[in-house]
């Protein structure tokens, strides 16, 4: 089953509804954003992730390229970039790219705020399931327009 975050046209000029859920999402993303104190909306979006990372099941994976080509191809799906991933002595840095890009209408930056929670939630759900103990954390930062995961201490 593929799963597309905003649809692409059905054909060329028709249009299939991405825009509004595009713009869905940011409007929801703000709501949370500005009703919420940060760590609050930090901690809902990261719930998000939790559930999206439940989508690709990774139980089993062993392999460093086994687990980065099933991670890519999950955000590929979704069309939320891609992915490289090098595994070091104290953490696993993941470095993700092309994500989606916030519309105009988004002063506030709460996209990118969204973006940044729902990426570390789905990452630490991941690493959860394969095994990292709880003194292991994920944290995720913007770096221009990719964002740098790291997993570990």
């Amino acid at each position: 089953m593929k799963l597309h975050a905003f649809p692409s046209p059905r054909a060329e000029g028709e249009q299939s509804g991405a825009g509004g859920l595009a713009l869905f999402a940011m409007m929801a993303a703000a709501e949370v954003c500005e009703g919420a104190p940060a760590a609050q909306a930090q901690g809902f979006f990261s719930a998000i992730g939790r559930r999206m990372a439940a989508l690709e099941p990774l139980e089993g994976v062993s392999d460093a390229a086994v687990l980065a080509a099933r991670i890519n191809g999950f955000w590929q799906d979704l069309g939320w970039g891609e992915i490289q991933l090098a595994v070091g002595d104290d953490a696993i840095v993941v470095h993700h790219r092309s994500l989606p890009k916030a519309i105009s209408a988004d002063q506030q930056g709460s996209w990118n705020t969204m973006l940044l929670g729902l990426l570390q939630g789905a990452y630490d759900a991941w690493f959860r399931v394969l095994g990292s103990g709880p003194a292991l954390h994920t944290v995720a930062q913007w770096q221009g327009d990719m964002v740098e995961l790291r997993h570990g201490r």
